[in-house]
């Protein structure tokens, strides 16, 4: 039995110590566990102090963002940044001349809010202990960022630098005289492209405030619109066509020949369009233009610039006969004394215009002066394209409308006494048609216009005036006004 209980006593011994290293184990676990916890939640709560601030070492062209929030981090960019942007200069060099672009001339401004964004989200996806090792010794991360501004004013600068480098060219010109032609040549002018000058521009544009950048270009040569290649082909006279005025008004004669000079040398370049008003100018009294008769309605009245008319209808006359249509062209309402029924183009200023477009693929060259009475228009151009062919402008009349005669009553003329005041006009329709001979043979008929033009009654002043002495009244007729060679509108 002693044997028994000494063994039971043993047990028991052991049982004891087992437990209180079980005991001892377990505390120290706890310990152990408490303090991996502690050790877990201190590193957890550094981290998260940093979830919104950006993690050390994170920088933006230099500028370090560590530690910032974003709201710090984008006020720090765009004070900051944009100032060392703003002070950056790229420089252009065309030819021997340099210029320089300062970034503040073209409005810089940077995508802070995107660039701040990928700067604090760098690092966030990592491990806790990961971000911990970030946090405590920092990174070496740097943030770009979109450079936007004004690419307007980059063009500007651009066609800033093309003024200043600029060779204009000439164009190449032509003098007629008599039958003499004589052509200076043009200057081959030289310019920067200015879209290449932009683009190379725009791909040097950076936001790092460190990056040098530089552009250059070359001067590229240009051909001025008109060559002495074009003006060569100018080789003799396509028509003419003289209009006979009367030298008595001397105010009419002067309209004359200051509209027919300002129209002398009228170069015209295929598809040009030219314009009667737009190329004699107003017809003001400042610009040297005289009175003389003119209708406005059916009356005869002086008006600034008459003779106008008889000018752009003999201009008419020598273009159309040269093969060139109108493109723009009316006639007068009532019959003119220089010009046929059809035959004619009226003009004016403000709502009637004469107008034609050079049809040909060579220049045209219009020659204008006055010779004696007369006034002349030589259309010059390519004679070997006419193929032998010459124009003709002739008219038709359809239809005569004869004109009536309006008395007046007139208390300061004697009785029976019958003066014509104002002559009379018929009306007429016509047409004008364009003759084409070969060779002098006729080969063509075409239609050009179909006017109509009205009637002007004479006017006839009857004297009523009662006579003291009787006798036998003799009817009397005086001869009329000269008559308006043009019509224009009322002022």
């Amino acid at each position: 039995m002693s044997n028994e209980k000494a063994n039971e006593d043993k047990l028991k011994k052991t049982m004891f110590k087992n437990k209180k290293l079980i005991i001892i184990i377990s505390t120290i676990i706890v310990l152990i566990a408490g303090g991996i916890f502690g050790y877990f939640m201190n590193v957890k709560s550094e981290v998260d102090s940093w979830a919104d601030k950006i993690y050390p070492g994170v920088q933006a062209y230099g500028i370090d963002l560590g530690g910032k929030t974003k709201e710090e981090a984008v006020n720090i960019l765009n004070d900051q940044l944009i100032s060392l942007i703003g002070n950056k200069i790229i420089t252009v060099t065309v030819a021997d001349k340099t210029f320089e672009l300062k970034y503040s001339d073209i409005s810089p401004s940077v995508s802070a809010d995107e660039t701040v964004e990928e700067a604090l989200n760098y690092g966030k996806d990592n491990k806790m202990f990961e971000k911990k090792k970030m946090i405590e010794n920092g990174v070496d991360y740097n943030v770009d960022t979109v450079l936007s501004y004004d690419e307007e004013k980059v063009k500007e600068f651009a066609n800033s630098v093309n003024d200043q480098v600029k060779v204009d060219a000439v164009d190449a010109k032509i003098s007629i005289s008599g039958s003499n032609i004589s052509i200076t040549p043009e200057v081959t002018g030289k310019h920067v492209d200015i879209d290449d000058l932009c683009n190379k521009i725009k791909e040097s544009i950076n936001p790092d405030p460190e990056k040098v950048e530089a552009v250059s270009v070359d001067l590229q040569d240009y051909s001025p619109s008109i060559t002495s290649a074009d003006l060569s082909k100018i080789t003799g006279v396509m028509s003419s066509y003289s209009s006979t005025f009367g030298a008595s008004d001397t105010g009419r004669v002067e309209n004359l020949k200051i509209s027919t000079g300002y129209i002398n040398g009228t170069l015209l370049m295929p598809g040009e369009e030219f314009s009667y008003n737009n190329t004699i100018g107003p017809t003001t009294p400042e610009r040297g233009y005289k009175e003389a008769n003119t209708y406005v309605g059916s009356k005869i009245v002086p008006g600034y610039g008459g003779g106008v008319c008889q000018v752009s209808s003999a201009l008419y006359r020598a273009v159309i006969q040269a093969n060139i249509r109108s493109t723009e062209r009316r006639n007068h309402s009532m019959t003119v004394g220089y010009a046929k029924p059809g035959l004619d183009a009226t003009v004016a200023a403000g709502y009637i215009d004469y107008k034609f477009v050079n049809t040909y693929d060579f220049p045209i060259y219009i020659q204008g002066y006055l010779s004696g009475n007369q006034v002349v228009f030589n259309v010059w151009g390519n004679k070997e394209a006419m193929g032998g062919r010459t124009y003709e402008l002739v008219n038709e009349i359809l239809e005569t409308y004869t004109y009536g005669t309006e008395e007046v009553q007139d208390s300061t003329l004697p009785e029976g006494t019958r003066i014509v005041t104002s002559s009379g006009a018929n009306g007429y329709k016509a047409s004008g048609y364009l003759i084409t001979y070969e060779n002098g043979v006729q080969v063509n008929k075409e239609l050009i216009s179909t006017d109509v033009y009205s009637t002007r009654n004479q006017v006839v002043s009857v004297g009523t005036k009662k006579v003291e002495a009787p006798a036998t009244p003799t009817p009397e007729e005086t001869t009329p006004p000269e008559s308006p060679t043009e019509e224009v509108p009322a002022a």
